[in-house]
């Protein structure tokens, strides 16, 4: 859709000549009818963020990790504070 799209401004015509392959209930209908082809996805910076695409099961256990070890970091740091002021 978006090759299409730009084929078709390139050669000089309106935004109505487009509309009909860039409006968002395009792109709705095909997540709807999971036809990713259907109409135009958007994307921000966000994106580049993303190093992989782990399962679920990954995600939730990675998640896991990451708030054991931060709160894991955060008590450690607590009790060395308590163990400074009771000396």
């Amino acid at each position: 859709m978006a090759v299409e799209a730009v084929r078709i401004e390139r050669e000089g015509n309106p935004f109505e000549a487009i509309s009909h392959l860039v409006k968002g209930a395009r792109g709705r209908e095909g997540l709807i009818n999971g036809d990713p082809d259907h109409g135009i996805w958007t994307a921000g910076i966000v994106q580049g963020l993303i190093h992989d695409v782990p399962t679920v099961r990954q995600l939730v256990d990675r998640i896991i990790a990451e708030a054991e070890a931060i709160i894991d970091g955060r008590l450690r740091s607590l009790m060395g504070q308590a163990t400074r002021i009771a000396a």
